[in-house]
């Protein structure tokens, strides 16, 4: 170090001097936990620094993924058609004072039943 650093950081340490740190010990405990609960502490106060554009990436695929799967291209309409009947087929009950379609009634009776 040359000179003028030297008296920069005589004068420094001078006019430190007079300062202490006193929460070293709580800092340590915080930074450096022992107890398991002070250690789950510790790490559900963890920041974290999450990328936008891959879990963006990763989201959209997900989201793809799960349309495809719950919405099939083929099928789905013969599907429909063999479990549920026509429109004009129908039938309106009434059962507890609500009314409800006759087959969807039946379906949750059996559903309970079982």
């Amino acid at each position: 170090m040359s000179s003028e650093q030297e008296h920069i950081k005589r004068r420094l340490d001078e006019e430190l001097s007079s300062l202490s740190f006193s929460g070293q010990e709580r800092v340590l405990q915080q930074t450096h936990p022992n107890a398991p609960l002070a250690r789950l502490r510790a790490l559900w106060n963890k920041e974290l620094e999450i990328p936008l554009k891959p879990l963006g990436a990763l989201s959209a695929l997900l989201i793809a993924g799960a349309l495809i799967l719950c919405y099939p291209q083929s099928g789905a309409p013969e599907h429909e058609a063999r479990t549920l009947p026509a429109q004009g087929q129908r039938e309106l009950i009434e059962a507890g004072g609500n009314t409800y379609w006759k087959d969807i009634y039946e379906q949750a009776v059996r559903r309970h039943e079982n």
